[in-house]
């Protein structure tokens, strides 16, 4: 008996005691499931949209999403184990074939979606809307694992939906390149002004729903003046809760100056001092573990505020000194248009950020 022959003789005895689909996943003889849509279905017509020379190896991906509308818990396993080891772009046609169709009704990816896979279905809305997908690949690639991971668990439960989908609806979904993205941020290491597309990934698609105007002041604490950036509400979303709850900025201390939250930074005009906008790094919610100065500070998660175009110079003299000087700058709010000073101290929230001096939004 040839050893191959052995592992699955032994895969057959264990099963009577465990069960089939157990003993056939660990013997790495896994059954054959077929109610999903097969390699073909999900390989993209023309790859180099998706920003790869060749067509990917789709089989793993339509075994496991089989597996997933078949309910086999150990070949889902095994073969997502499997597909997070393949090149990214294997997890991006799968996720973002399925979340493509799902854009086309739905306008978010689900209250029960994981962060990364919220920022990943806004990548796919904009995909869509430019008809270029070549950034999901890249956005996929640089994620850590267990990211990835979470975005493969939420299209697998909307493969799982979805059923079998129509193969004419997921051969191609991006039909012709209509025009590119503003570019302001890219992957990591690439420039750019020479960025091309499927290296650029633009998350402002993840705008702020709410809207502020702002307006630069000074602030006494305990540390003495510092420069600061109110929000004054523009839009029925805008306000406490929004700042408290959805931003997470905290109370506001009287005279006090919280420790900085590198999440949270303000972006400058390095030449005329124009205020810019107001970012949360994606960093912060993706890659949490590494150390702040090694989080990309041009890769959003949230734009709270972007100025019109173009900037005006809104801050005086000594202010940009200020912020120049400690680097750092208090933004708190909701503050009143015309106000000098919240109507209910109780209801007032900051978060103390960074400020960095730039070209570029």
């Amino acid at each position: 008996m040839t050893k191959s022959h052995g592992r699955k003789s032994r895969a057959r005895n264990k099963s009577r005691a465990r069960g089939a689909a157990f003993a056939s996943a660990n013997a790495g003889t896994l059954h054959q499931h077929s109610g999903g849509p097969s390699a073909a279905d999900l390989q993209p017509a023309d790859p180099t949209r998706w920003g790869v020379d060749t067509a990917p190896d789709m089989r793993t991906a339509s075994a496991l999403i089989s597996a997933c509308i078949d309910r086999c818990a150990p070949c889902q396993q095994s073969l997502a184990d499997k597909l997070l080891d393949e090149e990214a772009v294997v997890l991006a046609v799968l996720a973002g074939s399925v979340y493509t169709l799902h854009a086309e009704s739905e306008p978010d990816a689900g209250g029960l979606a994981s962060r990364a896979t919220q920022v990943f279905f806004g990548l796919v809305q904009q995909a869509r809307d430019y008809r270029d997908p070549g950034m999901l690949p890249a956005a996929v690639e640089m994620l850590p694992r267990d990211s990835r991971a979470a975005i493969l668990e939420d299209a697998l439960d909307l493969w799982t939906y979805y059923g079998h989908v129509d193969a004419g609806l997921l051969r191609e979904r991006y039909p012709s390149p209509v025009g590119l993205s503003t570019v302001s941020v890219t992957v990591e290491g690439s420039d750019p002004e020479k960025a091309g597309p499927g290296v650029v990934v633009d998350l402002s698609a993840l705008g702020h729903p709410a809207a502020y105007s702002v307006r630069t002041d000074m602030t006494l604490t305990g540390s003495g003046w510092v420069a600061s950036v109110a929000l004054v509400p523009e839009s029925a979303d805008a306000g406490y809760d929004d700042l408290r709850w959805r931003c997470g900025w905290e109370p506001y201390i009287f005279q006090g100056l919280p420790s900085v939250d590198p999440a949270w930074v303000l972006k400058i005009d390095r030449t005329s001092g124009a205020l810019l906008g107001i970012v949360r790094l994606l960093d912060a919610t993706l890659l949490p573990e590494r150390q702040p100065w090694e989080w990309r500070q041009d890769v959003y998660d949230r734009i709270l505020w972007r100025a019109p175009v173009p900037a005006t110079p809104s801050a005086s003299a000594e202010w940009l000194e200020t912020a120049r000087r400690r680097d750092t700058v208090l933004l708190y709010g909701p503050l009143d248009a015309g106000a000098d000073r919240p109507a209910d101290w109780e209801r007032l929230v900051s978060v103390h950020a960074y400020c960095q001096f730039t070209d570029r939004m």
